[in-house]
């Protein structure tokens, strides 16, 4: 059930960032995080999904924050070292 929620949450939002024209029809890859995100996510989630009723835009939000810094901390060699 949350496999089917994350595919259809994935297709709608890169669907929508594309109408927006914010981001390009092929999607970024980064392995090392994704072996990560299983974790970052299971930190997250509970607090995303408590408060997605009242507030869907700041707990996507929050999640494509963190997205954001995984990013920039694995770009600086800082995540890998220390989620190793």
């Amino acid at each position: 059930m949350i496999d089917k929620f994350e595919e259809q949450l994935h297709q709608d939002l890169h669907q929508f960032l594309q109408s927006m024209k914010e981001i390009d029809a092929r999607l970024p890859e980064c392995p090392d995080v994704e072996e990560k995100w299983e974790q970052i996510a299971k930190a997250y989630i509970p607090d995303g999904i408590r408060e997605f009723n009242d507030f869907p835009s700041a707990s996507l939000g929050w999640m494509m924050y963190i997205g954001m810094a995984a990013m920039q901390l694995n770009r600086k060699g800082y995540y890998m070292t220390k989620m190793n």
